[in-house]
C-alpha cells in the first residue's frame, strides 16, 4: 500500500512539474510587436508604483519581449529622464513606453508611459532669497542690488537686514555705463560687476543724513584722482590743483544736467584696477561713464538708510547675485 501511495505522489509530482514549466515557457515566448525607437524630449517623471519594473531590450521589433531589469520599488523619490520612444502593441492596441534613466544610480530600461507623473518644474528662487543666500550678506547690514535690465539701464534695490531676514526697502530705475556692466577699466564707460563697500557720500550741501555714512562737503579743491600715472589714483583728494585726467567735482554740482555730484555714494573698488570714481549719483538723461545714477529724491532716501555696512552688487541678471 505504502509503495502504491509513493508511486501515485511521484506521478503528482511529475504532472505538476510538467505544468509548472509550460506555464513559465508560455510566458516567456510572449512576443510583440514593437515600431522603431524614436528619439524625445528630455523630460523629468517619477513613479509610485512599487510592484512593476523597468525592462531591457529583448527580441527585434516584430519579437519583442519583456525582460524586468530593476524594480520600481527600489527607485521611490528618484527622478527618471526620458530620451527615447516606442509603441508596442499589446491585444491589439498600441501602448507608448519610454527609455528612461534615472538620477539615483543611472539605471536604464523601457517603462510604460502609464507608471510615468510628470515632477513639478523648480521655480527659481525669488531675489529676496538669492540675497538672503549671498555670501556678503554675513557681514552686511544694507546690500543695493544693481540688476541691468537694458543697454545702459537698470533696476536699483535697497536691501536692509532685519531680525527674520532681508527686505527690500527702495526700488529705483537707474542708468549705468554706456557700456552696461561687465568688467571694466580706466576709460572703458562699463559699471564694475561684482560687489564693493559703499565707504563714503558726498554732495553739495554742508551736511545730509545718514544711517551712520560718513558724509564730506565737496570744496571747490576737491578732485576724484582718475590719472593712473598718479600715486594717488582713485582717491579723493583737496588740492589746488590736478590735471584735467581728474575729475573737479564742484563742477558736477551746478544746475542740471550737470548736477550729478549733489549728492552721490563712493562705490570702494581702489586697488581692483578695474577702473575709478564709481559713485551712486544724482541721474540726468544721459547714460554714466560707469557710475550708478538714480533720481535726486532716492538717492536722499538711499543714503538716509545707510549706515557702515552698506555694499552693493552690480551685475548683469538676476542670476549672477550667487556668486557674490
Amino acid at each position: 500500500m505504502k509503495k502504491m501511495v509513493n508511486r501515485l505522489l511521484g506521478v503528482a509530482l511529475v504532472v505538476a512539474s510538467i505544468t509548472m514549466l509550460s506555464s513559465v515557457s508560455a510566458t516567456a515566448n510572449t512576443y510583440y510587436h514593437r515600431t522603431p525607437t524614436k528619439a524625445t524630449a528630455k523630460k523629468t517623471y517619477y513613479t509610485t508604483d512599487t510592484k512593476s519594473h523597468t525592462f531591457r531590450a529583448n527580441g527585434h521589433y516584430n519579437r519583442w519581449t519583456f525582460k524586468a531589469n530593476h524594480d520600481l520599488k527600489n527607485y521611490r523619490n528618484t527622478v527618471w529622464t526620458t530620451t527615447q520612444q516606442t509603441d508596442i502593441t499589446m491585444h491589439g492596441k498600441k501602448v507608448r513606453y519610454y527609455w528612461v534613466h534615472n538620477s539615483k544610480n543611472g539605471a536604464t530600461g523601457w517603462i510604460w508611459s502609464g507608471y510615468l507623473k510628470p515632477t513639478k518644474p523648480k521655480s527659481a528662487p525669488s531675489i529676496a532669497t538669492l540675497v538672503s543666500r549671498m555670501k556678503v550678506a554675513k557681514k552686511a547690514q544694507q546690500i543695493v542690488t544693481v540688476i541691468q535690465n537694458g543697454s545702459s539701464t537698470a533696476t536699483l534695490k535697497l536691501w536692509q537686514k532685519n531680525r527674520t531676514g532681508w527686505k527690500n526697502t527702495l526700488t529705483s530705475t537707474s542708468r549705468i555705463g554706456a557700456a552696461g556692466i561687465g568688467n571694466s577699466h580706466e576709460g572703458s564707460s562699463t559699471t564694475p560687476k561684482g560687489v564693493y563697500h559703499l565707504s563714503f557720500a558726498f554732495g553739495k550741501a554742508a551736511s545730509a543724513r545718514t544711517s551712520g555714512m560718513a558724509y564730506r562737503q565737496i570744496k571747490s579743491n576737491s578732485y576724484w584722482i582718475e590719472d593712473l600715472h598718479d600715486r594717488q589714483y582713485n582717491t579723493w583728494q583737496n588740492r589746488k590743483w590736478a590735471n584735467n585726467k581728474n575729475e573737479h567735482l564742484i563742477n558736477y554740482t551746478k544746475a542740471a544736467p550737470h548736477n550729478q555730484y549733489q549728492l552721490a555714494i563712493v562705490m570702494d573698488n581702489h586697488g581692483q584696477r578695474n577702473g575709478s570714481g564709481f559713485f551712486i549719483h544724482v541721474k540726468n538723461q544721459w547714460a554714466t561713464a560707469g557710475c550708478v545714477s538714480i533720481n535726486y529724491n532716492d538717492v536722499r532716501t538711499l543714503l538716509s538708510r545707510l549706515g557702515t555696512k552698506a555694499y552693493i552688487v552690480d551685475v548683469q541678471n538676476q542670476s549672477q547675485l550667487r556668486n557674490y
